[in-house]
């Protein structure tokens, strides 16, 4: 979408209600209505076209770049974004980030809650962006790849795109932009946002009042959900787990995500480390495990799908697996059922004309407009790396193929 076309989209959802559609463009049809508009098209749908090397410029003023920087700070500052031409004031701007955090004076991650001061404005419907450093990924592609392999396998995962960015004058490079796991995403998703969202590095032996839960003390919500569903992994015997857990977790779901994971080697996702990843109970319904932050690669082609104690952070074992799919291997029944999810995820849902594809499109797009400074530079460390990228795909369904018979 053009940048005339993009402002008046900017103008007519600025006071708009509306969330966040389904994977669109980026990877199939979504799950369902939330966030399209009265033609159809999803909200977000320019944003995360994929086609677009998309340009963002982020402007602070200068009394608010110390709070902006503190890395520990939660605060969001008021920026304005100018995204391919659509500019929109007062928007909250904020760090993001763990070790990928940067000073502003390197290349810094952001995410961008547009309603913060301004009540309803909304970017392309959407009410916030994360804007992605991709600081351990020079192919600026593993979420892009990954996230695609999702999709394919039934699941949900976020929408991404390729952006420059500018902050305050100065080019920062080229960003990954993904759409945020937010009310709007849960909605259009499962029908309702309004649940609670519990979001790792954490797991069950932690017990439930570990967990981080999105908005607790503004909403005065209960844990009490999380402690149900902790004391049925915790407690429960083999033989009765599968049966205990079937009213409280969506056990389908959990195993597709599981082998997600292990065929696409991810290896910073809830299975081998326990850390990017969110609990999702909606209202009424199971506990839904969701993916996000997909950001370091991985690309080891011959990474075992069966072992969930491989160590890629050289942790010497101070990082264990993920504690649920540790006993899922443990369980003749439930192991089983995780084996032929396996066979089917990588059989069907690694498909590598398919993810071959997604990286031509995305090396077109970064070729699609001239670029200059850290986004040139950055460039050449994307072409560098694309080679492993491509290897990596099909490498990797070679070694499936022979590891599990397909």
């Amino acid at each position: 979408m053009h940048a005339r076309a993009l402002l008046a989209v900017v103008a007519s959802t600025a006071l708009a209600c509306g969330s966040s559609g389904g994977d669109g463009p980026d990877g199939g049809p979504g799950d369902g209505d939330a966030g399209v508009d009265a033609a159809g098209t999803p909200a977000g749908a320019a944003v995360f076209a994929p086609d677009v090397l998309h340009a963002i410029e982020l402007t602070v003023d200068a009394q608010h770049l110390g709070t902006l920087d503190d890395d520990g700070s939660t605060v969001r500052v008021p920026a304005t974004i100018t995204f391919d031409g659509a500019v929109i004031a007062q928007v909250g701007l904020r760090k993001k980030g763990a070790s990928s955090r940067r000073p502003l004076s390197g290349k810094s991650g952001f995410t961008v809650k547009f309603n913060e001061f301004v009540p309803g404005q909304r970017l392309d419907g959407l009410e916030k962006l994360t804007i992605d450093n991709a600081i351990e990924d020079p192919s600026l592609l593993t979420g892009h790849l990954s996230y695609e392999v999702y999709r394919r396998a039934g699941l949900p995962a976020p929408r991404t795109a390729h952006a420059t960015l500018r902050f305050n004058g100065v080019d920062k490079g080229l960003f990954v932009i993904e759409e945020p796991t937010n009310d709007d995403y849960l909605a259009a998703h499962f029908g309702d946002g309004s649940g609670n969202v519990y979001e790792g590095p954490w797991d069950f032996p932690k017990g439930a009042a570990a967990a981080e839960l999105r908005d607790e003390v503004v909403d005065g919500r209960s844990r009490a959900d999380l402690e149900a569903l902790t004391a049925a992994v915790m407690d429960t015997p083999d033989a009765q787990l599968e049966a205990t857990l079937a009213p409280l977790l969506d056990l389908d779901r959990f195993l597709t995500n599981y082998a997600v994971e292990m065929v696409a080697a991810l290896w910073d996702n809830y299975a081998i480390v326990a850390w990017n990843f969110y609990l999702y109970h909606p209202p009424g319904g199971k506990f839904v495990l969701l993916t996000h932050g997909v950001n370091w690669p991985y690309w080891h082609a011959d990474m075992d799908p069966f072992d969930i104690h491989t160590d890629p952070w050289g942790t010497g074992g101070s990082a264990p697996p993920g504690y649920l799919c540790d006993r899922v291997d443990r369980i003749p029944a439930l192991a089983a059922r995780f084996r032929a999810e396996l066979v089917r995820v990588a059989r069907d849902a690694w498909d590598v004309p398919t993810l071959q594809a997604r990286i031509d499109r995305a090396v077109a797009t970064m070729h699609s407009r001239p670029l200059t400074g850290a986004s040139l530079e950055n460039l050449g460390r994307f072409e560098a790396a694309v080679a492993e990228a491509r290897a990596f795909v099909t490498d990797r369904k070679a070694y499936l193929t022979t590891r599990l018979g397909l």
